[in-house]
């Protein structure tokens, strides 16, 4: 990353899905290959909201655990419908932040449905609403990873392929790192959204030695 060239979308991708486990292994890599920490590289190259976000998924402090506390689903749906549409606050910033980072995937997923029976409308509505930019992007990527994993990275393939040209770099990022994970999953996911076949849609983007290798990572 430098300033001028920092990829928004990319970290959105790579942290805003990834397991704390997934973080730390992130972090250590590229302090090893960079000699720097991660996080003082968002921090000088990051303002805002969006620092602030990427600074705490990086932080790593999601709660693994796959039990859901009722209560406090319940408490943090309140809080961030006290936020309210249109009077969001710092500190508002600070709990949508809070919540987001630090809650187990299973535990925000309760969460969204409280704040929707209380609500009465989305979590996606209120984040529309109150934020805008990369920051919105971001809290929408976390709410998708949540809801429909697979599909979130279904949707991220398809968009590097649609319209003319192919984003390359986000079409191999995310084949190889879910490669040894949950591509077969993903693949699965592909054809139920777009009733295509991921490798078909690859082989019809791409060229080459480059669509060789995609596609034998994809059909392996």
């Amino acid at each position: 990353m430098t300033r001028a060239s920092t990829d928004e979308k990319a970290l959105t991708d790579i942290l805003c899905c990834r397991t704390s486990e997934e973080l730390a292994s992130i972090k250590e890599h590229y302090e090893n290959r960079y000699n720097k920490p991660l996080d003082d590289q968002l921090e000088s190259e990051l303002s805002g909201e969006f620092q602030i976000l990427m600074r705490s998924l990086v932080a790593a402090d999601r709660d693994q655990s796959q039990t859901v506390d009722a209560p406090k689903a319940k408490s943090d749906a309140q809080m961030l419908y006290d936020a309210g549409v249109g009077n969001k606050s710092e500190d508002d910033t600070e709990d949508f932040i809070t919540i987001f980072n630090t809650r187990s995937y299973a535990q925000l997923q309760e969460t969204f449905e409280e704040y929707q029976r209380l609500a009465g409308r989305p979590i996606e509505d209120a984040i529309d609403t109150d934020f805008s930019g990369d920051m919105r992007k971001g809290l929408l990527a976390i709410v998708q990873r949540v809801r429909d994993p697979l599909g979130f990275y279904a949707e991220r393939l398809n968009q590097t392929m649609a319209g003319p040209g192919t984003d390359d770099k986000a079409l191999i990022r995310i084949i190889v790192s879910r490669s040894e994970i949950d591509l077969a999953d993903i693949k699965e996911r592909y054809k139920e959204m777009y009733d295509r076949e991921l490798a078909d849609d690859v082989r019809d983007d791409t060229s080459g030695e480059y669509q060789k290798l995609l596609l034998a990572i994809i059909n392996n």
